[in-house]
């Protein structure tokens, strides 16, 4: 007896007025409404103990389940199991496809329950045992990712009756195509793994990427994502890391800071040295003792010598590195009032010409006081007139 014979039955004994197919459509409801509540409430300590996304996954299955099986009764309830029954002789599916269908499905979902598993294990060796670090734990997550998949691919295919090393041989220019087109992508992983493997930097670390500068926050197998100083996500293909200079300055727990500040030229370059370096030294407790703040002379600008103060800060971060730089400025600041030594400023001089060799008579007074005195041979310039 099969499926359709067993709702037959059932129509014939039970489903027959008008009244009974009310009645069950009405208790049918009544338990989809009771146990999709039962399944929404379950969500709440699931999520708690397992990942979100596992157990909206297994809500979502559950309730598909569920919708596929009051359809399924309701076509007998209302007598239309006869239609039911035709759509699948008429489709191509046979029972042995279907069996290999849902265990592909199995096999799916037994691959994802198990990335999950190897995933919460490896978070367990890394937060609650410190084994590993953050960056092994992200090597890990892929690489789990990658090969329980790929067997999983593999199985599937086997389910299939396919056979990998023909399906390889045989999709040998379609795969040279594809991959011509998706070369950018594939680039990009390789480089994932690369970076991975390598690591240049961890998450947490204060990079600069060509003109992007900020902490990384994420490491994939095809980008890098990172987080500027002005709160702004940037990712960052994995390639083009590889193939740009890349600087982290928190990979040697130690960051050097320079300051330019201007003495006058009258100032005593030794003593405004020692004042810079004592007002650095301790000035704040991000500052390293070793190696020691120091003071150099730079370079004479227009209004005064210029001095570059060094010191090094310790776990270096933008916060870090600009309260330190604050607290050296008002430091050296405040001894430099202190010591009264001057910090110049842009200064222009003007100097009078000497004028006493030119100068710009009257005319009127002129030709007063010479009116009746003119210089022996001196003539008179005229307008061309006669004399």
């Amino acid at each position: 007896m099969n499926l359709f014979d067993f709702a037959r039955r059932l129509q014939g004994a039970y489903f027959q007025t008008f009244g009974e197919k009310l009645l069950g459509t009405i208790v049918l409801f009544v338990l989809l409404a009771v146990i999709g509540e039962a399944i929404r409430r379950a969500g709440r300590p699931l999520k708690r103990r397992y990942s979100s996304r596992l157990t909206e996954a297994v809500q979502a299955g559950t309730v598909t389940v569920l919708v596929l099986f009051v359809v399924l009764a309701l076509a007998v309830i209302w007598h239309v199991t006869g239609f039911v029954q035709f759509l699948v002789k008429s489709s191509s599916i046979s029972r042995f496809d279907a069996a290999r269908g849902l265990l592909t499905v199995a096999v799916l979902v037994i691959a994802y329950l198990l990335v999950r598993l190897i995933n919460r294990s490896i978070d367990r060796l890394s937060l609650e045992q410190d084994v590993i670090s953050d960056h092994q734990s992200e090597v890990a997550y892929h690489v789990a990712d990658v090969g329980v998949f790929v067997v999983a691919f593999v199985a599937i295919l086997g389910i299939w009756g396919i056979d990998p090393g023909q399906l390889f041989v045989g999709a040998g220019v379609l795969g040279a195509v594809l991959g011509y087109a998706a070369r950018g992508t594939l680039s990009a992983i390789i480089a994932g793994f690369v970076l991975l493997f390598s690591r240049p930097f961890r998450v947490g670390d204060w990079i600069i990427i060509e003109e992007y500068e900020g902490v990384v926050r994420e490491v994939t197998i095809v980008n890098t994502k990172i987080r500027t100083f002005d709160d702004e996500h940037v990712l960052i293909p994995n390639d083009e890391i590889t193939n740009n200079f890349l600087v982290n300055r928190t990979r040697n727990n130690r960051y050097r800071v320079d300051i330019d500040v201007s003495v006058d030229y009258d100032t005593d370059l030794g003593e405004a040295m020692d004042v810079t370096t004592d007002a650095m030294e301790g000035c704040d407790d991000r500052i390293r003792e070793q190696p020691s703040p120091r003071a150099v002379l730079k370079r004479f600008a227009d209004s005064g010598i210029v001095l570059e103060l060094r010191f090094w800060v310790d776990n270096p971060s933008a916060r870090r590195v600009w309260e330190a730089r604050s607290a050296v400025v008002q430091s050296v600041k405040e001894a430099f009032d202190r010591e009264g030594i001057v910090i110049p400023f842009p200064q222009r001089a003007l100097t009078p010409r000497d004028e006493s060799g030119f100068g710009v008579a009257d005319r009127g007074a002129s030709e007063r006081s010479g009116a009746g005195e003119r210089a022996p041979g001196s003539t008179t310039a005229t307008d061309g007139g006669e004399d």
